[in-house]
């Protein structure tokens, strides 16, 4: 099982440099495996309106027709979206414990909690994982 991050559906959202190989995980782990936390909604909505806002990089009218795929997109790619509510506290506890973010340690407690992968393109959080040795990625 794996615990899938918002870089991976961002990537495919915004189509970055990561685009490839976000689709091919996608593809290949869909809906058999795949598991995330409510708060993905809102990590990819804010990475598109960056690349929208922010960084210039996608036109408002392709926003309008991005912004619809969103839902859909995690619906049918993930076989449950767990509530932050209830992750919340123990992920708390593990952010401070591990200096993580709040928003990486939910994605990185529910992976410890279902004993799965993490899979994300946020390489930040991959090294300083790897240096707790928390092999979850």
């Amino acid at each position: 099982m794996y615990v899938i991050g918002a870089s991976i559906f961002a990537s495919v959202i915004v189509k970055d440099e990561f685009y490839d190989k976000a689709r091919e995980i996608i593809k290949e782990h869909r809906k058999n495996g795949l598991i995330t936390v409510d708060i993905v909604y809102v990590e990819v909505a804010n990475v598109l309106w960056k690349h929208v806002f922010a960084f210039k990089r996608i036109p408002v009218e392709t926003f309008s027709k991005l912004k619809e795929i969103i839902p859909p997109l995690i619906q049918n790619t993930v076989s449950k979206v767990y509530d932050s509510k209830d992750l919340i506290i123990r992920a708390l506890d593990n952010a401070v414990k591990y200096g993580i973010t709040v928003y990486d340690s939910l994605y990185v407690t529910l992976a410890l909690e279902t004993n799965s992968k993490l899979l994300t393109f946020d390489e930040e959080l991959k090294k300083k994982l790897a240096r707790l040795e928390l092999n979850i990625l």
